[in-house]
């Protein structure tokens, strides 16, 4: 809006508006924060930039290509870190099927690339405890038969 001086007379705006705080335009170039850039520096939305525009510049707050995808959950080491919490709580014997999972897993996240190691690594740690813990079972099984025999066995020398 024109402003009257001190005499009447209506002036132009200063070029530094008091109002948006603007100072001048950086010396890079570029526009101040807020404010549009000249027409014709950037292409108008929703157009694509003309075939030379120069790659790594981004006018508009778009992401550069380049990223990658996650890979995938390797399915047998999630099998085999499921297998090996079974053999804990039901069937101990199934440690040794968690650790040829788990093996073959790792074997296979190392040729691919899939995620899943931290599983398929957990699956055969907990698997060979599944296995430790079924041998203790079987040889605390032949020690407590082996006596309740003797037992017997003693008892029945006796008559």
């Amino acid at each position: 809006m024109k402003e009257p001086d001190a005499g009447g007379q209506i002036r132009p705006p200063s070029p530094q508006s008091p109002q948006t705080g603007a100072g001048p335009a950086p010396a890079d170039g570029q526009p101040p924060r807020g404010e549009l850039p000249p027409p014709g520096q950037y292409p108008p939305p929703g157009q694509y930039p003309p075939p030379g525009y120069p790659a790594g510049e981004y006018p508009y707050g778009g992401y550069p290509y380049g990223y990658a995808a996650p890979q995938p959950m390797n399915s047998m080491a999630l099998a085999s870190f499921i297998v090996s919490l079974v053999s804990l709580f039901s069937c101990p014997l199934l440690g040794g099927i968690s650790v040829y999972l788990g093996r073959r897993a790792r074997d296979e996240i190392r040729r691919t690339g899939q995620q899943g190691d931290g599983l398929a690594q957990a699956g055969v740690i907990i698997g060979w405890c599944g296995v430790g813990f079924g041998v203790l079972i079987a040889l605390f099984m032949v020690v407590y038969f082996g006596f309740i025999l003797a037992m017997l066995n003693n008892t029945t020398a006796g008559f």
